[in-house]
């Protein structure tokens, strides 16, 4: 038989399967037989050895399992080794999930590196590369993805035997999202489901959502649709839903997500404000989601897993046991971070540098809080050639790149599916604005030593931004707003030899990382640095442009002052969780049990499961969220019902009663269920303001002339900035509002007081101040005393429960010192916020008097209470308004 063709070309030969070990007995023994290239790994730490044994001998079988690598400690490889054993030993097709491409990407190569066979299947499923495929099919590859290709409609990757979570902790809005549909105001769909709702929304809600944008419109004002209404209304709204078209770019998205809430829209929640209605379950229904439940073992990789249940409610799992970060780890931290909070800086010694006393607006003129002035971040920034600029949203991130006059060309993004942030890294200069970027990006080594974060990341959708400002439950969110500051600011020190300069600005991030008890939660490697960064940046400004020149070159100044006294501050720190997180983590099964039976309609389950939260749920901290938990049981316990008398009908009235009492110093709960017999003012506090009004109205406003001449008068001192005039402002204000309304005699007395029997509020108006500048200690501890003084006048002990003081000021920035000294019911408005409560009172009075003729006695009162409500002005929406802001942190 020759061996050679034709041509005396050696012939191809049939390939024969290498033999292969059966695989190692663990993952840390497979480690050490991985064909690495020279650019892989060539020792494990210690605490991925030992990682990696405590997976191998407790949790080779368990179905759910957690490991908590913090950034910088080889979380990758291990899940890789661990993917890789399981390929071998267990013969499993592994799929390893990412939330992004570029860290799929990345992913691939670390795994190149290690010897690990890895293929890459991002993007969709007709452009893989079949070859690629079936190395994953037949199990000699494991597949490197993208979360989306596990969470969605029709996965192609649902043979999986073994599914890894990389960044577990990022995951809420990546698997959620499958399950949650936006409805922007562009489209036709967004007028329509007001149509579709009828009669469930009152129609002055739709006036304000559907109205052109003007100075009355407040993009911040969200709402929850009732349970009930939806449940009446399903056909109507999937007959408006079903009009998304996917063949159409725009609409494409909105019809497959429709396609996956289509059978099961009444157990939605249904947000709307003003930019777009957001459905969705409150806890994604991954349970029915075969390509996730089918694997005979889950594994989730997470830099932070957190305390309050984070990941169980991100992935609608129970029962996830946990592997916790190596206890050494925490004070070692993954390289060095000089934390710059500009606004803090005391006024520059050398006239030359730039001060920050330049303000952005917005067309209204008020100071848009998420920009940052120029001057001093902007010579910050232009230390370095390549900067990061993190923000909340895209609005923010364009005014910034705006504000510091950033060229076009040197800009870049993340948006690009394909190319990620390659570009910007290949780039020799440039800045790369990643809105609401916090995780999922590696700016390792030299790529970028330079960062900005401006604003809080608070709430990235309506759920949490419904949860956060109506309900006032942020209690709920800090875990995710806390994991979401931590990796932001880990973005530019992916290993332990990285370092950046971290700019930070924004009143509301300054004042969460001011908070003890946020500060210590951290890792006692960031108080640290977080805590040297406070005391360094009330410096001059010039001296903290030379401080962070210092840190950028890592010179011999920043070695001798700044290590020792940050490894100082290591030693003195220590980590302590949260409030109420062990109560939160608690919770979590019964929630994702309750929302289990609501996705399958099982009412009468799912309200009972509710109740189950309801009464687990004591902190006093956490009553906000009780509340909404009563309400969902209430509304499920009606769609259980079969009639007016049923034991579940019963039960739903009960628990209504119950969620208005949880819910007791908010409006959200009347705004989406009040109890029947309620009317708009049933509030006592409200009752009294409407009695007030009335008697103005009657008495000494019976002029239409006078009315005139006051309301005019008081908007004009409210849009000033002289103290005297504004004050009295103030105090016509708060009679308008049918308060008792006036200025507290004696010396450092609140410049108004509103007083009605439940309720009273103080206001110390700082209209004078500039923009720039911190809110001093001064003032907080002034506030502070502010209703004790009040108490003391009218001869009281306390005053009412719920009370608050608020402090009107432009400046936004509050000095760190304070945030913790503040009293829990002492607030920061704008003097924009209280002018627009002046413009509604006014408009509502306009019409009061139109309805006031010939109408008395009770017919005039509820005409009164149903118009204040409508314009948002009773005393408790007044409240709400100006009450969004706490000093300290709810």
């Amino acid at each position: 038989m020759t061996t050679h063709d034709n041509a005396g070309r050696p012939r191809p030969r049939f390939k024969r399967r290498t033999e292969q070990a059966a695989g190692a007995a663990d993952p840390e023994a497979l480690f050490g037989e991985l064909p690495r290239t020279p650019g892989g790994v060539g020792a494990l730490w210690s605490h991925q050895a030992d990682q990696l044994r405590t997976y191998a001998s407790d949790h080779r079988e368990t179905p759910d399992v957690a490991l908590e690598l913090p950034t910088g400690s080889g979380k990758t490889l291990v899940g890789l080794l661990i993917s890789e054993w399981r390929r071998r030993t267990l013969r499993q097709r592994v799929v390893y999930a990412c939330p992004t491409k570029q860290l799929a990407r990345q992913v691939l190569m670390k795994a190149n590196d290690q010897g690990i066979p890895a293929v890459l299947l991002i993007g969709t499923h007709w452009d893989w590369d079949q070859a690629e495929l079936a190395r994953y099919t037949r199990g000699d590859a494991i597949a490197v993805t993208t979360y989306s290709a596990i969470f969605n409609i029709k996965s192609h990757l649902a043979d999986a035997q073994t599914l890894v979570f990389d960044d577990a902790h990022a995951a809420e809005g990546f698997v959620a999202e499958a399950w949650a549909l936006s409805v922007n105001r562009g489209m036709a769909q967004y007028d329509q489901l007001f149509d579709a709702l009828g009669e469930s929304v009152e129609p002055s809600f739709v006036a304000r959502m559907i109205a052109p944008a003007g100075p009355a419109a407040d993009a911040s004002e969200v709402r929850l649709i009732p349970v009930g209404a939806v449940a009446r209304h399903a056909k109507d709204i999937d007959r408006v839903l079903a009009g998304f078209d996917a063949d159409v770019k725009k609409e494409k998205d909105a019809s497959y997500r429709f396609r996956m809430l289509r059978a099961n829209l009444s157990s939605c929640l249904f947000y709307v404000s003003r930019s777009e209605f957001y459905i969705r379950p409150m806890i994604p229904p991954t349970f029915e989601h075969g390509p996730f439940t089918d694997p005979t073992q889950r594994i989730y990789l997470s830099a932070t897993l957190g305390d309050a249940g984070e990941l169980e409610r991100a992935f609608g799992r129970t029962g996830i046991k946990r592997v916790p970060v190596p206890t050494a780890w925490d004070r070692t931290g993954s390289g060095r971070r000089f934390f710059v909070f500009p606004e803090l800086a005391a006024s520059p010694t050398d006239p030359s540098i730039a001060a920050d006393d330049t303000e952005d607006q917005d067309d209204a003129g008020a100071v848009d809080e998420q920009v940052p002035a120029a001057g001093l971040v902007g010579d910050l920034l232009d230390l370095a050639a390549k900067r990061l600029v993190l923000t909340p949203d895209d609005d923010s991130a364009a005014k910034i790149a705006k504000a510091l006059r950033v060229p076009a060309n040197e800009q870049f993004t993340a948006k690009d599916a394909d190319t990620g942030i390659q570009p910007f890294l290949e780039a020799d200069t440039g800045t790369l604005l990643a809105p609401n970027r916090y995780d999922g990006m590696d700016l390792a080594d030299n790529a970028c030593r330079m960062m900005l974060m401006a604003g809080l990341p608070t709430a990235s959708h309506l759920q949490d931004r419904f949860l956060e400002t109506k309900l006032r439950a942020s209690a709920v969110l800090h875990e995710r707003i806390r994991t979401r500051v931590l990796q932001g600011a880990g973005r530019c020190t992916r290993g332990p030899k990285d370092w950046a300069v971290v700019v930070v600005t924004g009143e509301d991030i300054l004042r969460f990382l001011s908070r003890d008890e946020v500060a210590k939660s951290l890792p006692v490697e960031l108080q640290a640095e977080i805590d040297f960064g406070f005391e360094q940046s009330q410096e001059p400004a010039d001296n903290l442009l030379y401080l962070a020149e210092s840190a950028l070159a890592q010179d011999e100044i920043w070695q001798e002052d700044a290590e020792p006294e940050l490894a100082k501050l290591r030693r003195e720190a220590t980590r302590v969780p949260q409030p109420n997180v062990a109560e939160l983590a608690g919770s979590t099964a019964r929630e994702v049990r309750a929302w289990t039976y609501a996705w399958q309609q099982d009412w009468e389950s799912a309200a009972r499961m509710a109740v189950d939260v309801f009464e687990n749920l004591t902190a006093p901290s956490l009553r906000p969220y009780r509340a909404l938990w009563a309400y969902l049981g209430s509304a499920w316990s009606a769609l259980a019902s079969t009639n007016d008398a049923s034991p579940a009908a019963l039960r739903s009235s009960e628990l209504l009663r119950k969620a208005h009492v949880a819910a007791v110093g908010t409006t959200w709960l009347k705004e989406v269920q009040p109890l029947p017999e309620a009317t708009y003012d049933s509030d006592p506090v409200d009752e009294e303001g409407v009695e007030g009004a009335i008697a103005l109205l009657k008495g000494r406003l019976s002029s239409l002339t006078k009315f005139e001449r006051e309301t005019s008068t008081m908007l004009a001192d409210l849009n000033q900035k002289e103290a005297s005039k504004y004050e009295q402002g103030l105090v016509r204000l708060g009679e308008l509002l049918g308060a008792e309304s006036f200025k507290p005699p004696g010396k450092g007395r609140a410049d108004a007081a509103w007083v009605w029997s439940p309720l009273w509020m103080t206001i110390e108006a700082k209209s004078e101040q500039k923009s720039t500048g911190m809110l001093s200690m001064d003032y907080v501890r002034q506030s502070n005393t502010q209703l004790k003084s009040l108490a003391a006048d009218r001869d009281v002990e306390v005053p009412p429960e719920g009370s608050v003081s608020i402090i009107v000021s432009p400046r936004s920035v509050v000095d760190p010192d304070a945030v913790p000294i503040a009293e829990p019911h002492v607030y920061l408005a704008t003097p924009k916020s209280v002018l627009d409560v002046a413009h509604d009172t006014v408009r509502a009075w306009k019409e009061l008097r139109g309805v006031a003729s010939g109408v008395s006695g009770d017919v005039l009162h509820a005409e009164v209470a149903q118009l204040l409500w409508k314009h948002r002005v009773l005393p408790t929406q007044v409240k709400e308004r100006l009450c969004r802001d706490s000093v300290r942190g709810s």
